[in-house]
């Protein structure tokens, strides 16, 4: 389900910090999973920011049949500093996720800059699937999932546009997001979602540079990889941009569809959060 966490991110979350407010604004959002119809996981996310300053904190796990045979859980957190004068740069980004997949716990460290490789710590440090390998030299000047999702609705702002490309490492797979040229929907209302009306649609796919198992699997087939990704965008709460309301993909094994199921504004500092009880 990890990549479920990536198809929800990579869409972007951003919200502009109040320069007279004396604490961090920003905002809390809640999403439901469908795989094929069902009901398969739920994520929470709260994101705040200062002028200089963002801190992104996710919380997910599965829920019903999904739940019984994956058993995942997740947080993440990032937190990045920005010069106001030049927003899509970050001198340092700091990204920790801890995970159980199945029972087994995995967890990440990540230090992250422009001018140099990552730094990164992962738990266990391999695991049993052979994965293609990750060159280091492109782990420099690249964006966590959570940071990507500030970097991507920051560029978007006002305007009708989606980011060109995104490069993201989460710690164990390296990657590009690359987008699309934008497009107008508008969604209608549905029991599933708490937003209906006209979006800003944002399409990318993932290609792969490195840490991917090379085994097939229901998750990593041949004939899912290049498939896109559809991620729609709308304004839902007053004095915030877009947000995530609807993201889908196709996949062989049925189609993903996230949904917003709740958005509020909040204030204060962000942190990490523990894991969701089994």
């Amino acid at each position: 389900m990890r990549s479920l966490a990536v198809v929800l991110l990579a869409g972007g979350l951003a919200f502009p910090a109040s320069a007279s407010a004396p604490e961090p604004q920003g905002a809390e959002l809640e999403y439901r999973v469908y795989v094929g119809g069902i009901g398969a996981a739920r994520y929470a996310v709260r994101y705040t920011a200062t002028e200089g300053r963002t801190a992104i904190a996710l919380t997910g796990q599965t829920e019903g049949m999904t739940d019984w045979f994956a058993g995942w859980r997740a947080t993440q957190f990032a937190e990045a500093d920005f010069d106001p004068r030049a927003p899509h740069i970050a001198p340092r980004i700091e990204y920790r996720s801890a995970s159980i997949f199945r029972s087994e716990p995995r967890d990440v460290r990540l230090s992250l800059f422009p001018d140099r490789p990552a730094d990164w710590w992962a738990s266990p440090e391999k695991d049993d699937e052979p994965r293609t390998p990750i060159d280091v030299a492109q782990t420099r000047g690249v964006f966590d999932p959570l940071t990507a999702s500030f970097l991507s609705l920051s560029r978007i702002g006002d305007s009708q546009t989606c980011p060109d490309q995104l490069p993201i490492f989460d710690g164990r797979r390296r990657f590009d997001a690359v987008f699309r040229p934008a497009q107008s929907e508008v969604l209608k209302a549905s029991s599933y979602s708490m937003f209906a009306g006209p979006t800003l649609v944002c399409r990318f796919v993932i290609k792969r540079l490195g840490g991917y198992i090379i085994r097939e699997t229901d998750w990593n087939r041949p004939e899912d990889r290049e498939r896109p990704i559809t991620v729609h965008l709308a304004s839902v709460l007053p004095g915030h941009p877009r947000v995530p309301v609807r993201i889908e993909s196709e996949l062989t094994l049925g189609s993903i569809i996230v949904h917003l199921v709740a958005a509020r504004a909040v204030s204060g500092e962000t942190r990490m959060a523990a894991l969701p009880p089994n």
